[in-house]
């Protein structure tokens, strides 16, 4: 398997599972009793842009840390799901929520069981 084809698997596993939660534990509770454009137009971006736009700007820095060893792979790690958590910072509302907390450990738990074997640490 190609390591941009299982970062892909990654991705799509954490977006999928992280929408499972905001749609069944999340504090958002989903309404379809009115639907508007903007609705519409913010329920795209969050279902399709986010997953993509961490898909284009995660990759290397994993796959980077992923070929270090030690306090450097750590650091870059750490960096990397920092810069995560900023673009879901500002791609949303600029206030802490408690999905973004839980979007991060979810992140963090799969990486260590997709990329366990391949941490060098």
């Amino acid at each position: 398997m190609t390591a941009f084809s299982k970062f892909a698997g990654y991705i799509l596993l954490k977006w999928t599972l992280f929408y499972i939660y905001q749609f069944t534990e999340g504090s958002t509770r989903w309404s379809f009793n009115k639907v508007n454009g903007e609705g519409l137009f913010l329920a795209a971006f969050m279902l399709l842009a986010l997953p993509l736009i961490e898909l284009v700007i995660l990759f290397f820095p994993l796959q980077l840390a992923l070929k270090q060893k030690g306090w450097i792979a750590m650091l870059l790690l750490i960096a990397t799901f920092g810069l995560e958590f900023i673009i879901g910072w500002f791609a949303t509302n600029q206030h802490f929520e408690i999905w973004m907390a839980v979007k991060i450990g979810l992140s963090i738990l799969l990486f260590l069981f997709m990329y366990r074997k391949q941490l060098s640490m």
